[in-house]
């Protein structure tokens, strides 16, 4: 087969493969395992009153022990402004977080806990210790799988 002269050399173009099976797709996978993990996560989550998506904001302001930007936030969450701001609007009108404008910049908004917010974190790490029990598979396990999952993610290219 001939090579067209007009299209430039492209070294990772790959030849095409034979369609593999649903079960077979490394994107299924994923997808069917974060669903899976959701739906299990869910009931604990609902013991806290808290989604998911609102969870991963109370793990990070833990985790930063201060206030942080919104922008920040949407960062480190891998979440667009439209999704987070109108979540974090949920979660003041909860109790769980403050939203405030420095004066030094007024056009960033800053989100901190609430007293109610910090408490949360104690009946999270106890909900989190019955979680790793529920699921019933080693910690370690667990661990290394989270691990080969975030070398995935940093090594496939851009977020």
């Amino acid at each position: 087969m001939q090579r067209s002269s007009k299209k430039p050399r492209n070294e990772h173009t790959a030849a095409p493969v034979e369609m593999p099976g649903l079960d077979s797709h490394l994107c299924f996978a994923l997808y069917a395992a974060s669903n899976h993990m959701t739906r299990l996560f869910a009931p604990f989550l609902e013991k806290l009153g808290v989604t998911y998506p609102q969870y991963l904001v109370l793990v990070v302001l833990w985790e930063r022990g201060g206030p942080q930007g919104v922008g920040e936030l949407a960062a480190l969450l891998r979440m667009d402004l439209g999704t987070l701001s109108p979540m974090l609007k949920r979660m003041e009108a909860k109790g769980l977080v403050t939203r405030r404008r420095p004066a030094a910049d007024e056009r960033r908004v800053l989100v901190d806990l609430t007293t109610k917010g910090t408490l949360l974190r104690k009946r999270t790490e106890q909900m989190l210790g019955e979680f790793y029990c529920y699921l019933n598979v080693p910690v370690a396990d667990l661990f290394d799988l989270k691990d080969r999952l975030r070398h995935f993610v940093s090594s496939t290219g851009p977020r």
